[in-house]
């Protein structure tokens, strides 16, 4: 019998947090030392609301704190604010139900820690070697700025007669100084439009969506993502279903909390087909949230009763090949990076050739 309970369809976009998953999860931590320490929710975000650093993260603390002073559940406040993920206010619900908020947060945060290690390798593989190419090309675009006013004099002056005594070293650096001079409004317009795309872009839905497509037409780049997206909805919905969530309503939060568009899209596809009746493991194998060679080992967790934990245990498997994957992809953006910055070096070294030693 499937296990899922009909619950809201995920959302469509993807949520994206106000304050950051490292401020979360620095709150978090924090909270759940103090409330180890037997400090009451509301003396605990009163002193958190004066150690916070974050501006957000603060006036969202004073303002919870003013509710659970008001006589509301800490769930519900935290509910309200923007700055909190949904898998931690509801990790925090089912909390304050079992009379466990010390746990509670305690797993609430070995998620934020869990996922948020995922998402910083992933961005570490794709958005550094971005960023630093970028700063390449406005490198570039600098020196060529200064060189070329080295080499417009003496470029002219090397006239047919001169050719006959120039190396062939000489000709290569002539020639690479002439494109250089006249590539380097492109390549700074083409780094400074990078490095604004990249810094400003991304924070839009509709283009994380377009971005999300490319990537997924690049091998390597699709692989770690895929592994790296399914490796977070598994830690999400496990850590949820341990707690107490049905598997309908935790993949639906895993929906909202994914920064994956095309993961979000895939969950609801997933859920429409549950509820048309189909089983719930063949729809999570169709649409890749659920490996093929896991079907056996989840069919008997569900007769024990012990979804949530093996799916935990899933999570860390899939967290595995998530860093080999990332990793593999590490390596070889950075090599590219290494390679593009030496042509880069080797451009700007044969510019500054020509006016040193073809004009001797």
């Amino acid at each position: 019998m499937d296990t899922v309970v009909a619950a809201n369809k995920p959302a469509q976009s993807v949520v994206s947090f106000s304050v950051g998953m490292e401020a979360e999860l620095r709150f978090v931590r924090r909270f759940s030392v103090k409330a180890k320490a037997g400090l009451p929710a509301e003396k605990c975000l009163a002193a958190l609301a004066g150690e916070t650093k974050n501006r957000r993260l603060r006036a969202a603390c004073k303002a919870v704190q003013g509710q659970v002073a008001q006589g509301c559940s800490l769930a519900r406040a935290l509910a309200e604010q923007p700055a909190f993920d949904v898998a931690v206010v509801r990790l925090v619900e089912f909390g304050e139900q079992e009379r466990n908020l010390k746990g509670a947060l305690a797993h609430a945060a070995d998620y934020l820690e869990r996922v948020g290690r995922l998402r910083r390798a992933m961005h570490s593989a794709v958005a550094k070697p971005l960023n630093v190419l970028s700063l390449v090309l406005l490198a570039v675009f600098i020196a060529a700025v200064a060189l070329s006013f080295l080499v417009k004099e003496v470029l002219p002056e090397v006239g047919a007669s001169q050719h006959v005594a120039l190396t062939l070293a000489d000709r290569i650096a002539i020639q690479v100084a002439g494109v250089l001079r006249v590539a380097w409004p492109v390549l700074g317009m083409l780094g400074f439009l990078s490095f604004l795309a990249l810094q400003l872009l991304p924070r839009h839905a509709r283009v994380r969506t377009i971005l999300d497509q490319v990537a997924l037409r690049l091998p390597l780049v699709a692989a770690a993502m895929r592994a790296t997206a399914q490796a977070c909805f598994m830690r999400t919905v496990g850590i949820l279903m341990r707690s107490g969530a049905q598997l309908g309503e935790a993949m639906a939060i895993a929906a909202q909390t994914t920064t994956y568009p095309f993961m979000a899209k895939s969950v609801a596809l997933t859920v429409q087909k549950i509820e048309a009746g189909k089983p719930y493991i063949e729809a999570m194998v169709e649409d890749g949230l659920l490996r093929r060679r896991d079907i056996n080992a989840v069919q008997s967790a569900e007769r024990r009763g012990e979804l949530g934990t093996f799916l935990l245990a899933l999570a860390d498997d899939c967290e595995r090949q998530a860093a080999e994957r990332v990793g593999t992809l590490t390596t070889v953006a950075h090599t590219a990076v290494v390679v593009l910055l030496g042509l880069a070096i080797a451009a700007v070294v044969l510019s500054l050739y020509v006016p040193v030693f073809v004009s001797r």
